[in-house]
């Protein structure tokens, strides 16, 4: 009977002054872009809102120490939508590095949008949209003081108005000092009953309507779409995808290519000492189809990437069961497919790692050389799908899959929604004066850095992708995070 209290106040204080944060990939829910607003390189996170309507949290760091002012805009990502921009707020420089600054954001309805970062400076100014899905994914939690704290209001408010009314039926009509009779008193008691019943039907009320309000939010909580992962004749992996019952209307008609792709395709073993980067074409509406290369027996965990034509990235998750080795030779199959397993040599790729631990919710910037057999920068690296490389971060229990690359986090698909650069599709990949993403088509510099930002403690293993004279060459590398 105290529910409805406790859950009605808590929600509005949680919505008010909670910070949130939410959805990218699985379980990595930041959104991370190394990019370039007119002159300034900026590397830009955001966090969105765990619920929606929600605050996303804006961080941007300067590479340039002649920053003015940033300001700082939520925007649908519909370019038709973003000429009626709503007033910016102004990002507020950090006391510790004049380089940092931030700022909070409502973004008020389910859609994917764009933050769109405006720098002023003393070589003018520059915008830079950083494309971000607001899906809401939980109902938020409340802490055990705020219950007490709430519900010993509720309780002092119900035994109040009781009190208020029994006395009221009591003593109202008795001159001043005359005590109450055995009449006045059992006015009292039946006016006290009467309040108590309907303290009771009001809370019993409330709760229900309060529960029917929880599960129509219930309903709004995303569900990604669903994978149905099986083996056809010939070895091949057929993926069909499914309406997983969200109450928002979804497609599998409406998938835009991405690094030349509908589909990315990644397969792992379960010690991830086996990996597989595939893309699937689609056959009919809905349903992939993929050569399968040679895959010894077992289960094997799946993570399908699409990006919808509004601008809204997707991984699917499932799993899958290959109960003998089957499958073609890798070298057979198409040139952006790629595989790699612990046992065969490693790629002359290193890890240029600083001193500074690893930690979670912290932006890093994960910087690795491309060697060749000598141990010397390697002077043959060319674009992979459009980009000096991919890496592809994974923890160790699979609650944590990311997809990156040089740029940031957001699918090349949604950025060009967000920033379109004319006709190459890659032009926003290859940023001027930004050492971590700039490279120029062939014989480019040898190191690739991929900014990231890992969302909670554990082990993790990072498989980073580059293509080198034509050859695809992965290496993988472990990583403790604090």
């Amino acid at each position: 009977m105290n529910r409805v209290l406790v859950r009605a106040v808590a929600v509005a204080v949680v919505l008010a002054f909670y910070p949130l944060a939410a959805l990218a990939h699985i379980g990595s829910p930041d959104v991370f872009l190394d990019g370039q607003a007119g002159p300034y390189r900026l590397l830009v996170t955001v966090r969105p809102p765990r619920v929606v309507p929600g605050i996303a949290d804006v961080e941007i760091l300067t590479a340039d120490p002649d920053i003015g002012q940033v300001h700082i805009v939520p925007l649908l990502l519909t370019r038709a939508v973003a000429q009626f921009a709503p007033v910016s707020d102004l990002a507020v420089p950090s006391p510790d590095d004049p380089r940092l600054f931030t700022g909070h954001l409502w973004m008020m309805m389910i859609a994917e949008w764009q933050v769109q970062v405006t720098v002023d400076g003393q070589q003018g100014s520059g915008t830079l949209s950083v494309p971000v899905p607001a899906l809401p994914q939980s109902t938020l939690g409340m802490h055990p003081i705020v219950r007490a704290v709430l519900l010993v209001f509720m309780v002092l408010l119900s035994v109040g108005f009781i009190a208020i009314v029994s006395t009221m039926f009591r003593e109202a009509r008795l001159e001043p000092g005359i005590e109450p009779g055995p009449e006045a008193r059992r006015r009292g008691r039946i006016a006290g009953a009467a309040a108590t019943c309907l303290v009771v039907v009001v809370l019993v009320l409330g709760n229900s309507w309060w529960s029917a309000e929880a599960s129509t939010y219930e309903s709004h909580i995303y569900k990604p779409l669903r994978m149905e992962p099986s083996i056809a004749p010939g070895a091949r992996l057929r993926l069909a995808l499914k309406d997983p019952g969200w109450i928002f209307t979804r497609r599998v008609d409406d998938f835009i290519a991405d690094h030349d792709h509908l589909m990315h395709l990644f397969i792992v073993s379960p010690a991830l000492d086996r990996f597989w980067h595939l893309h699937p074409n689609e056959m009919t509406t809905g349903t992939f189809e993929q050569q399968l290369p040679t895959v010894p027996q077992g289960r094997y965990d799946l993570f399908a990437d699409v990006v919808h034509k509004t601008g809204v990235p997707e991984t699917i998750a499932a799993s899958l069961d290959i109960p003998a080795p089957e499958g073609a030779p890798l070298e057979t199959m198409h040139g952006d497919d790629s595989g790699w397993s612990a046992d065969r040599p490693p790629a002359h790729i290193v890890w240029v790692r600083g001193t500074d631990p690893l930690v979670a919710k912290r932006l890093t910037l994960l910087t690795f050389r491309v060697e060749d057999a000598s141990g010397q920068p390697a002077t043959d690296l060319e674009l992979y799908m459009g980009m000096p490389g991919h890496a592809i971060i994974l923890r160790d229990d699979r609650r944590v899959f990311a997809h990156v690359h040089p740029f940031g986090s957001a699918p090349m698909a949604t950025l060009q929604i967000a920033m379109p650069s004319g006709d190459d599709p890659h032009a926003q990949h290859h940023l001027a004066g930004s050492p971590a993403v700039a490279m120029p088509r062939r014989g480019g510099p040898s190191t690739v850095t991929f900014p990231y930002g890992f969302p909670e403690s554990g082990n993790y293993r990072i498989f980073v992708q580059v293509k080198r004279g034509g050859v695809i060459e992965t290496g993988a590398f472990d990583a403790h995070v604090d």
